[in-house]
């Protein structure tokens, strides 16, 4: 069994992965409530889900990028779970983890998650919607009308996350899409991923790893 464990944007999640299936997971969008709730989340998890810390063989966390806070609170979460375990710590992106949420849209050639990082700048990437596969790489992005002019012209784009709707005034390209409703980064929807880093021992570094800020953190 896994514990997945994501706190990049508002609020945290958790989920329990068991042979690339989601046995339980959890959704707190309270803002700030990483600190608070995340261990009690990860016992209820394990509760509801049928297990207990000794059937645990691996931790995952989301590495960003996202809020620096909460990014920071759950790698030291999942870095103590998984040394006091003596079990290993699998990483996620964010940004490629909201894409398996995104139901498939015809005739959409590229998702474009996005996470809000204040005023018009946010955190995307480029993914192919049929198999997630990375075409741009993650990057901050101030956004302007002439922002992805060039992957505009040649691809129909799916815009989405919560980066994404502050965005609609300003991507007026024709070929830009934006989803119905608002997604927020969930462990849960994280089980394809991890489950193949888990079985290609794709694992990280408990002294080393760190989290994916991708830029500075800037006070107020």
């Amino acid at each position: 069994m896994i514990v997945a464990i994501d706190a990049s944007t508002t609020g945290c999640s958790v989920a329990l992965f068991k042979d690339r299936k989601v046995l339980f997971s959890m959704d707190s969008r309270i803002d700030r409530s990483s600190a608070e709730n995340l261990t009690l989340m990860i016992e209820q998890v394990l509760r509801f889900g049928g297990a207990d810390y000794p059937d645990l063989e691996a931790v995952a966390v989301a590495k960003g990028p996202g809020s620096y806070t909460g990014l920071r609170i759950a790698v030291s979460t999942a870095k103590g779970l998984a040394f006091g375990r003596d079990i290993p710590l699998i990483s996620f992106g964010t940004l490629p983890a909201l894409c398996y949420q995104q139901e498939f849209t015809e005739g959409i050639d590229l998702l474009c998650p996005m996470i809000d990082a204040r005023r018009m700048e946010v955190f995307c990437g480029f993914y192919d919607a049929a198999d997630k596969a990375e075409k741009v790489p993650v990057e901050a992005v101030l956004v302007r009308e002439d922002s992805f002019s060039e992957i505009l012209e040649a691809n129909k784009v799916l815009f989405f996350g919560e980066g994404s709707v502050k965005c609609k005034t300003a991507l007026t390209h024709p070929n830009a899409r934006f989803a119905a409703s608002v997604n927020y980064p969930s462990a849960a929807f994280a089980c394809e991923m991890v489950s193949d880093k888990w079985e290609r021992g794709e694992f990280e570094d408990l002294v080393t790893f760190e989290p994916f800020y991708l830029k500075e953190y800037m006070f107020k």
